[in-house]
């Protein structure tokens, strides 16, 4: 009997030790599949990442492409503005021109205005000086009462007719 029950024993002993090693691999396979689970989802996280680095870099590259295009823009807007003010600069010194030309058209105006007024103030003199001496001409001046002449004087000198038209004629005898 003590075969028996050290064979019983041992089967028991052999069966408890499979229990155990099954039990033992079957925790394993356990821990592996949950090892694969995390590395299969370490490694769709590892795609993912270079998925968004991939799609960072695209995003990098297009948008210094834009930086690229928007500093041309600017260094061609920067030619044109220079362009511009030296256009702007032209016109300016043209305008400064102009004006100069205005101011001293304008002082050659006020110049010509005073003249004009100092000649119509002298015509205004004039014309009453010619106006008075024709008064004094159509007046009977009492000098023409005592002018006696011939009419060979007046021959040699007419204006003594206009001087006097009331003059009188005397014939010599």
């Amino acid at each position: 009997m003590e075969r028996k029950s050290w064979s019983s024993l041992i089967l028991c002993l052999v069966i408890f030790v499979i229990m155990g090693l099954v039990g033992y691999i079957h925790f394993k396979k356990e821990l592996v599949n949950k090892l694969k689970n995390e590395v299969e989802f370490s490694e769709a996280e590892v795609t993912e990442k270079e998925l968004d680095l991939n799609n960072y870099g695209l995003a990098v590259e297009h948008t210094q492409k834009e930086i690229d295009n928007a500093d041309k823009e600017v260094k061609e807007l920067q030619d044109e503005v220079g362009k511009l003010n030296s256009a702007k600069e032209e016109k300016d010194k043209e305008v400064k021109a102009c004006k100069d030309s205005v101011a001293g058209l304008s002082n050659d105006v006020a110049a010509m205005e005073k003249e004009k007024s100092d000649i119509d103030g002298k015509k205004t003199k004039w014309n009453e000086e010619i106006n008075g001496l024709k008064q004094k001409l159509q007046d009977h001046s009492p000098v023409c009462d005592y002018v006696k002449t011939t009419a060979e004087d007046l021959k040699k000198d007419p204006t003594i007719k206009e001087l006097c038209p009331q003059i009188q004629i005397v014939v010599k005898a």
